[in-house]
């Protein structure tokens, strides 16, 4: 499928393996492919941030690696439902609010809390939403990468300034250009 995003220069093509368009629309597919980012973010979050530049899961079994391995995911889902809250809370998209701060906001309200009182309960869950509100991060760009290279040594345009700024304001529209079609080819059988 080929598709022009508005606000990019080019024709973008997308290939997939699901060949019903019932239950992959184009445009629908051509939108999500955009959100790919999100996952990866999730991934850098979870090994570098959450885990630490040498992550080493500690357990000798497999049973004890794959319980790891769920608390890392738990505690990583929790802080992003905290980070989800204090921004429905404010009227703020969720991704201005940093995970790196939002992760230290957390450890350190769990070291403050050891000596908890239940008098203190209220203040507990109301001062990490306000923590997490102070430093909001800039609206994200829209992430792109232009098929260009450094070095002219190719026929692809050389990288300038004006590829790096990623300052475009998001947008939806997407208009598919032309749809191909897939043709199955009969093989001869392996012999």
């Amino acid at each position: 499928m080929e598709y022009t995003v508005a606000g990019h220069e080019g024709v973008y093509r997308l290939i997939t393996t699901i060949l019903d368009p019932d239950k992959a629309p184009a445009t629908e597919l051509a939108a999500l492919y955009a959100q790919r980012w999100e996952f990866e973010s999730t991934l850098d979050e979870i090994k570098t941030h959450l885990g630490g530049p040498h992550l080493v899961l500690r357990s000798q079994h497999p049973d004890g690696a794959e319980q790891e391995l769920y608390g890392f995911l738990l505690v990583h889902h929790a802080i992003r439902h905290l980070m989800h809250q204090a921004a429905q809370q404010a009227d703020q998209y969720p991704d201005r609010i940093s995970f790196t701060r939002s992760l230290r906001v957390v450890r350190r309200q769990v070291t403050d809390q050891a000596a908890f009182s239940p008098g203190r309960l209220a203040h507990a869950v109301k001062a990490p939403h306000t923590e997490l509100l102070e430093r909001l991060l800039p609206p994200r760009r829209r992430r792109t990468n232009p098929r260009v290279i450094k070095r002219k040594v190719a026929s692809w345009p050389l990288k300038r300034a004006a590829h790096r700024t990623g300052d475009r304001p998001p947008t939806a529209a997407i208009t598919l250009v032309g749809a191909t079609k897939t043709k199955r080819v009969k093989r001869a059988p392996k012999h």
